[in-house]
């Protein structure tokens, strides 16, 4: 029975509350899911370490369908206990599988056929995963590195251990592999979209995001947005959904975030992980309220756009600085595949493909413009010395401490000087000045260096951007130096915001976007402008299916419009001659969406 027609909201019950649920509890918290989220889908768990009886799936799974109107597909967790003395001597995190044991093989085939004769859909959880050092992961790894080895692994494990015996069981079965929130460690522990999205019939994406100071995995918020994003792009309408949880959530507003931004990246599935977390969980009680809204509003929204960020496959570096800045209100459209045309984002990531200077001659010759960050670009200059060819910035391995900021304004030498209010480090990129020209200089005292500077090459443009060390230190910086990053970003393209920090734009490709401002200690109400290119005269509110209230305006006037360029009195002026401004003002853990409406 579908609730929401803009995604579904589902949960998962793992083996352990599966196997010991009663029928008379399941309905007591049933009834509370769907009083307070409204829960459509259920994964429910056949196997997490222990095997779940089929009279008690059966049990389950026919009083959610029957009296509740809840979808349910199967789910796996593959993690283990020892099943044998020699399982001792591994050294299993999370009692995940060891790959090279035969009594673990043999399971996990076991556990497929298994769920396979019983549903026609399962999700497997995202322990499945290799970290195993044994004796006998050694002696099969022989001289490959661990990448190398877990990644051809893996492979064979899917196909042999977990696909081919569950379709031989059920040849209806679908089934979806759940990627974990950490995508820049994924080919050290041997998962493999690039080849696994040949053999799964789906995938799924982790967006638990959680409180980034509280938890070891260092994920900005944004990730509940951005990875649902790149998972499309690795596998389009095959990206089952966003998987998010409460743990380590330290207030509400924590957890919710993880939900909204799943929404924002149009996910098919928005999975609460679990049933027993989230039920009677204060956490969990506005989700079904929170749903409508924005079930309403996505409805509104097209399909998402944004920069392009190329993060290949197998790749690490510099991990989440999109992420970063996408909190400042860059909307980012992260790739696997290197764009043919327009611009492009490209961190130390990038330099996993040996071909990326090649790449970026050829696209910036022919009018492109690359973004790239000093991590890029350090990294570049040590592997491949032919970035030259594009630039004469340089590394020496100084630093910069900087806490005033030279930041351009209109005309070549119009200058404005801002303060930070802490002492920033970067990296110390030197450069030849008017070979390379500097758009944004940084420094202290009688030194500064450039920090945002680019360099043209056949019709397009090479530009670089300097980075505090601690990518948390980018809220740190001007609200004048991040405008003016988030122009150079894009100033080109549609939308773009003035202001500070903690503000996401998300953008969408029928003339509708949307902000949220996030939650922090000590967080405040967010003022910013809207520079949107073309004549608009208002910004109509996207409803939410309640009215507005009396004190809230229906839309959002043109503070003003102005052209962008001025041509000779012959010509006549083009749409994307002019911008159009607007105002607004957000509080923290909301969002607004807006639909353009045009102007004269």
């Amino acid at each position: 029975m579908r609730i929401y027609k803009n995604f579904k909201s589902v949960t998962l019950c793992v083996a352990h509350w599966a196997q010991h649920v009663t029928e008379e509890q399941l309905r007591k918290e049933a009834d509370w899911l769907q009083k307070y989220v409204g829960i459509e889908k259920v994964y429910l768990e056949t196997f997490r370490g222990e095997l779940v009886d089929k009279s008690q799936l059966i049990m389950i799974k026919k009083i959610l369908e029957e009296d509740y109107g809840i979808e349910v597909s199967g789910a796996i967790t593959t993690v283990t206990p020892d099943l044998n003395d020699s399982d001792k001597n591994r050294q299993r995190l999370f009692e995940t599988m060891c790959y090279c044991n035969e009594a673990h093989r043999k399971l996990l085939k076991e556990v497929s056929e298994y769920t396979a004769s019983i549903f026609d859909e399962y999700i497997i959880d995202d322990f499945f995963f290799t970290q195993c050092m044994c004796e006998d992961c050694q002696r099969e790894k022989g001289k490959k590195s661990w990448e190398e080895f877990r990644l051809e692994k893996m492979q064979e494990v899917s196909k042999n251990l977990v696909i081919d015996p569950a379709k031989k069981v059920n040849p209806k079965i679908n089934i979806i592999i759940k990627y974990p929130n950490w995508r820049e460690s994924y080919q050290e522990t041997g998962y493999n979209p690039g080849q696994q999205r040949e053999i799964f019939d789906a995938i799924y994406t982790g967006t638990e995001t959680r409180h980034g100071a509280q938890q070891d995995q260092h994920l900005p918020r944004y990730l509940s947005y951005s990875l649902v994003r790149w998972m499309d792009n690795v596998m389009p309408g095959k990206n089952g959904g966003g998987w998010f949880d409460p743990f380590d959530c330290d207030r509400i507003d924590t957890y919710l975030e993880q939900a909204y931004l799943t929404a924002f990246s149009k996910a098919k599935e928005l999975m609460m992980f679990c049933w027993s977390a989230i039920y009677n969980n204060k956490r969990a009680t506005p989700l079904g309220f929170l749903y409508q809204k924005l079930d309403k509003i996505m409805g509104q929204c097209g399909n998402p756009v944004g920069l392009p960020v190329y993060i290949p496959f197998n790749s690490q570096g510099e991990d989440h600085i999109e992420d970063f800045l996408g909190m400042i209100g860059i909307p980012f459209e992260p790739t696997p595949d290197f764009p043919s045309k327009g611009a492009v984002f490209v961190t130390a990531a990038a330099l996993k493909d040996k071909q990326i200077v090649q790449k970026i001659k050829a696209f910036v010759n022919d009018g492109g413009k690359v973004l790239a960050t000093s991590g890029f670009m350090i990294g570049a200059l040590k592997d491949y010395p032919e970035i030259k060819e594009l630039t004469s910035i340089t590394y020496n391995n100084r630093r910069l401490e900087a806490d005033e900021f030279q930041v351009s304004e209109e005309g070549m030498f119009g200058k404005k000087y801002v303060k930070s209010s802490c002492l920033l480090s970067f990296p110390l990129l030197e450069h030849r000045n008017n070979a390379t020209w500097s758009i944004m200089n940084a420094g202290h005292g009688e030194y500064h260096e450039s920090i945002l500077m680019y360099d043209t090459y056949g019709k397009g443009k090479f530009e670089v951007v300097n980075l505090p060390d601690m990518p948390s230190r980018i809220r740190d910086m001007p609200p004048e130096a991040l405008t003016l990053i988030r122009y150079e970003f894009l100033g080109e393209g549609k939308i773009w915001l003035d202001g500070g920090y903690g503000v996401s734009l998300f953008t969408y490709d029928n003339d509708t976007f949307g902000v949220y401002c996030y939650t922090n200690d000590g967080c405040a109400p967010v003022e910013f402008n809207a520079h949107i290119k073309g004549k608009y005269s208002e910004l109509e509110f996207i409803k939410d299916g309640e009215k507005l209230p009396f004190w809230m305006p229906a839309s959002v006037p043109v503070l003003y419009t102005r052209p962008l360029k001025f041509r000779p009195k012959d010509e006549a002026y083009d749409e994307n001659d002019y911008e159009s401004v607007f105002h607004g003002r957000i509080n923290p853990g909301d969002f607004l969406f807006f639909k353009l409406k045009k102007g004269n």
